[in-house]
């Protein structure tokens, strides 16, 4: 059984033109196989859009993995890239979800959910700006093209959608939000998304709120695991939304905070002690998320501006919540890899439900 993870490319924190598609054995970590996929940074060196890969999905045989405004079509088998697809409302795509529907996509810039047909047509929208999770709500211009605009656009982010999962006739949708407890995940009903073409505020009702930069959203059973940026942190929400369990992800257990150096530290501790600060916390960004029976896998980016950090996989123990291995992943001429979202392949009859 394997591990897909999709990454972003930085060198001395400066984005590179392409991302990793890699294959890992969960049991020992080891890189079984990589696709490097270019994803450019600049339309006519203007605009900065973010490099690399981002969600993944998986239906009949190929895997869909987005860029910032693409969505690749490869092959389970070989890795080779059989189509690309693209809409001008793809922009700063996030997680996407593949089912007999479509394509389901977040897109973050315009703050959207799409359903796209299987040649990349869109089927059905929410545009969150329009609803009530917007304190004064936005029109979107539907007419522009997203997908070159820059990331510096500071229009759309009070729900900043980021991950979509869809079980039975349920759609989940994860968003960050604004500050340390703004994120929230809505729920949608899967054939009104289907059947109306355009959803609106009687159609989105809060399953979750006051998380702290939540992003992925696994279903497990009757419960929804998320990993939390601002905290390092995973938590898992019983069926009515309510946080069950909290861990900060750390390297091992016996391993609660990292500080660059002794005067850091001291440095932490009268701060602490003068201004009731809590501990630093730990600068990886914990990011990608995959479950099965027995375990729990996340993502953690390398550290910015540190070529001496490396990326890692944490394995962690479902029913005791403990951390019982790491795996560094080791790319040639690649320091900083950043996990974007990670994607456990069971078996071969998972990829054709």
């Amino acid at each position: 059984m394997s591990l897909f993870i999709t990454t972003q490319s930085y060198k001395n924190d400066t984005p590179t033109e392409f991302g990793y598609l890699l294959k890992i054995n969960k049991n020992t970590g080891e890189i079984i196989n990589k696709k490097k996929i270019n994803t450019p940074i600049k339309k006519n060196n203007e605009e900065r859009i973010k490099p690399g890969l981002r969600g993944i999905s998986f239906f009949k045989s190929n895997i869909y993995v987005a860029s910032w405004n693409n969505i690749f079509v490869l092959d389970i088998s070989t890795l080779e890239i059989k189509k690309i697809l693209s809409h001008k409302w793809m922009s700063d795509l996030h997680g996407i979800f593949v089912d007999k529907k479509g394509i389901w996509v977040t897109s973050s810039l315009p703050d959207a959910v799409i359903l796209y047909d299987f040649t990349g047509n869109p089927i059905s929208s929410l545009w969150l700006p329009e609803t009530s999770l917007y304190k004064a709500k936005e029109i979107v211009d539907k007419s522009v093209d997203w997908r070159f605009r820059g990331k510096d656009f500071r229009g759309f982010k009070e729900y900043h959608a980021n991950h979509v999962e869809v079980k039975d006739n349920s759609v989940y949708i994860t968003g960050r939000g604004k500050g340390n407890i703004g994120g929230r995940i809505i729920k949608l009903n899967k054939d009104a998304f289907f059947k109306k073409k355009h959803l609106s505020d009687r159609d989105v009702k809060i399953f979750a709120q006051k998380l702290h930069g939540p992003h992925d959203g696994i279903l497990d059973n009757d419960k929804i695991w998320i990993t939390e940026t601002l905290g390092s942190t995973i938590a898992c929400l019983n069926k009515w939304g309510k946080v069950i369990k909290r861990k900060k992800i750390f390297e091992s257990e016996n391993h609660k905070t990292q500080y660059l150096n002794f005067r850091e530290f001291i440095f932490y501790q009268i701060k602490k002690k003068l201004f009731k600060r809590p501990d630093k916390k730990m600068s990886h960004w914990t990011r990608g998320l995959s479950i099965d029976e027995k375990h729990i896998y996340v993502g953690q980016s390398s550290k910015a501006e540190d070529s001496h950090s490396r990326a890692r996989i944490i394995k962690l123990d479902k029913k005791k919540m403990k951390i019982i291995n790491c795996f560094y992943l080791t790319l040639k001429d690649f320091p900083e890899t950043r996990i974007f979202q990670i994607y456990q392949l069971k078996n071969s009859s998972s990829i054709n439900e």
